[in-house]
């Protein structure tokens, strides 16, 4: 009887072990699950979202409008953030599980960002965080919306397609004209 236990404890432990052992999924978008792709999609922007706030800790308006952004997003950033980790098999009781998710995907877990371009973009976050594309939950429906149409991707590849080159500031040098002799 005791040593039915122990095997099956031995068992137990085994599989964890395992299971802990499981390489981390690469990152890929998965355009056939798209509530994935719509999670994926919009971590991205609250991750960014939130690196930015926390970069812009010395503008008090900033801190104050990304506080209450923050309250407002927090729920569904977790969420998305857990099932990330689940996705690519990272524990979601590790510390800085959002930088690691974030790292699975090969997005920035912090910024460096230099006191002149903060004093650039810092005061204009308050307006940004109010916009109603940086509503998370509003994000990832709209987002949803948009990958369940069955021709997403023929559609984003016509407007890669069909999308102009973009004008430069610099006017093409043009060479000066030579006579031929005959």
């Amino acid at each position: 009887m005791i040593m039915h236990r122990y095997a099956w404890l031995i068992l137990v432990a085994s599989s964890m072990t395992v299971a802990a052992q499981e390489a981390q999924r690469p990152h890929a978008y998965v355009f056939a699950d798209p509530e994935l792709v719509s999670t994926q999609r919009v971590f991205g922007i609250g991750n960014a979202t939130m690196l930015l706030g926390n970069a812009c800790e010395a503008f008090p308006e900033a801190v104050t409008s990304y506080d209450a952004w923050l309250q407002r997003n927090q729920a569904t950033m977790s969420s998305l953030t857990q099932t990330l980790a689940t996705h690519y098999r990272i524990a979601g009781t590790l510390p800085d599980v959002q930088a690691r998710v974030a790292q699975a995907m090969h997005l920035p877990t912090a910024l460096d960002l230099s006191a002149a371009k903060l004093d650039d973009v810092c005061p204009t976050l308050p307006a940004t965080l109010a916009l109603p594309n940086l509503d998370l939950q509003q994000r990832y429906q709209a987002s949803l919306v948009e990958v369940r149409d069955p021709d997403y991707l023929s559609l984003k590849r016509k407007q890669a397609i069909s999308t102009p080159p973009v004008e430069t500031s610099t006017p093409p040098v043009e060479t000066p004209a030579t006579e031929e002799t005959p």
